[in-house]
Order: C-alpha cells, then sequence, then structure tokens
C-alpha cells in the first residue's frame, strides 16, 4: 500500500488499517491478523502482563471523556480528550493541535521522551492521537494502540482503577531529531487535485448518515460529503461480534474490505 494521506480528523481508524496493511515481514495477531506491523498492537493480556511486571519507561494513555475515565480505566492510565489535542486558536473545530501545545500536553501527563506510550480509547479516538504523535516526529517503535480498546481489556475481566494516578509532570520536548511525517496530512488543494486522479482515492469514513448528510457531527459547519468520494465507514475494519468484538480485523478481511470500493495498493489515499 502507498502512503496514506490523512485530511482532518475522523479517519484515523482507517489510516492506522492502512499502515498495519503497509508491505513488510508479516507476523499473526489477534484474529488471526497477518499484519504487516503487528508492533503497532499491543494485545489486552500483553499489556496486563507489564503492568504486573512494574515496567519502567511506560505511559499508559486514556483517550475518553473524564466521566468514561474516572468510571474505570486501565491501572495507571492517564487521561486526555479530544480537546486537548485539537488546536485551541484554529478557527475551524477539530483541527490538530500545534507542537507546542502537544509537548506541553504530554509533560503534563508525565511523559518523558523515552517512554513508550500505550493508547486506547472506546472508539477510535486512540488513533487520533497515534496520528498526531506520528505526524510530529514522536517515535513510531514507542507507541503502541491496545487492540480492542478499553472494552478488550473489560472482556478479559481484568481490573480497573476509578482514580487518576499520581504523575510527577516533565518538561517533554520531541527530540531535535524529530522529523513530521508530513505524508500524514494533506492540504485542501491535495484533495481537489486527488478528486480528478484515477491514481488517487479520497475516503470518507465517518456513519452511513453523517456520509448522507442525515447527521453531522458536533461541530461541523455544515452537513454532507465531498463530490465524488468513496465511502466505507471506519467500522468496517474491526470485528463485529464474538471473543474478538471490537479488535482489528484480519489483514486478509480488510483488504477485501477496501478492495470491494476500489481502494487497491497501487493508489494514493486521502483520509477523512
Amino acid at each position: 500500500m502507498r502512503m496514506v494521506k490523512k485530511i482532518w480528523s475522523f479517519g484515523l481508524f482507517i489510516v492506522l488499517s492502512l499502515v498495519l496493511l503497509t508491505a513488510g515481514e508479516q507476523a499473526y495477531g489477534v484474529p488471526n491478523g497477518g499484519y504487516a506491523h503487528p508492533e503497532i498492537l499491543i494485545q489486552p493480556e500483553e499489556l496486563k502482563a507489564l503492568i504486573e511486571k512494574k515496567t519502567s519507561k511506560m505511559r499508559i494513555i486514556d483517550v475518553r471523556e473524564s466521566a468514561q475515565y474516572l468510571a474505570g480505566h486501565i491501572p495507571g492510565a492517564v487521561q486526555l480528550w479530544r480537546p486537548d489535542v485539537e488546536d485551541k486558536r484554529h478557527p475551524l473545530p477539530g483541527m490538530m493541535a500545534p507542537q507546542a501545545q502537544i509537548e506541553e500536553l504530554l509533560g503534563r501527563l508525565g511523559v518523558d521522551r523515552e517512554d513508550n506510550i500505550i493508547i486506547y480509547s472506546d472508539l477510535y479516538d486512540h488513533a487520533r492521537l497515534w496520528w498526531i504523535l506520528a505526524y510530529y516526529g514522536f517515535p513510531l517503535h514507542q507507541m503502541k494502540l491496545v487492540d480492542g480498546g478499553i472494552d478488550g481489556w473489560k472482556a478479559k475481566n481484568y481490573p480497573l482503577e476509578t482514580t487518576p494516578p499520581i504523575v510527577k509532570k516533565t518538561r517533554f520536548e520531541l527530540s531535535e531529531k524529530a522529523k513530521r511525517i508530513t505524508a500524514l496530512l494533506c492540504t485542501l488543494a491535495d484533495v481537489k487535485s486527488a478528486l480528478k486522479e484515477s491514481k488517487k482515492v479520497v475516503l470518507d469514513v465517518r456513519s452511513k448518515k453523517e456520509f448522507s448528510g442525515e447527521e453531522a457531527k458536533k461541530g461541523a459547519i455544515k452537513g454532507g460529503r465531498i463530490p465524488g468520494v468513496t465511502w466505507i465507514e471506519w467500522k468496517e475494519t474491526t470485528v463485529e461480534m464474538g471473543p474478538y468484538k471490537g479488535y482489528w480485523k484480519s489483514a486478509q478481511d480488510i483488504k477485501k474490505v477496501f478492495s470491494a470500493k476500489g481502494v487497491t495498493p497501487d493508489k494514493d489515499v486521502y483520509i477523512y
């Protein structure tokens, strides 16, 4: 799969789906993953083992609203929510926070530059945080997403905490050697151009009602979609039922979802 480009905020689950499928040495995950990059994911049982070992240089981040976090979170997890990673000064809602704002946020959460970050949520918001950190050059090998999210953790009856951990704030700054992955973000001009090219796909991954214009996400200027785009709802990349509900589908199944809509490895993908 060629490099994925990202528009705005909604398509991060699909971005991660494409990254998981990007050519490389294959290994098998859950369920029967066959992913090219399984190192992006961590299984709940693997995380539980790390917590029990009191592994150092690890920070777990819960990307849900405060009320949900306080109702029960993975032990040791700190919390952030969508507004924390949105640009507070941008006239449009939901835009990516600038690097300085992200660095201040990570410092407030007690993250050190050498830490391994484990991220989870109940929907797709953990993928958004992964995307932002990847864009700004945080080392990819130091980030993992919990497969199945908080529901995968709960399904195994693993312990939860209801009080935030006490963390020591840090002065977090990305390494001077950090290189932004600029291909993870595109401009409006890029999108307009992509719509005219057969080897490029502009992909809408919102819900069916949002795609049709029946509903609009809170903060949206108006409902509807960009004319001429392809639609694949983000949920189509996750398991719908059974013991692995909410986990990523296997690489083979994800490829089938994309291929059925003409999203193939020879094309650049622009997602919103």
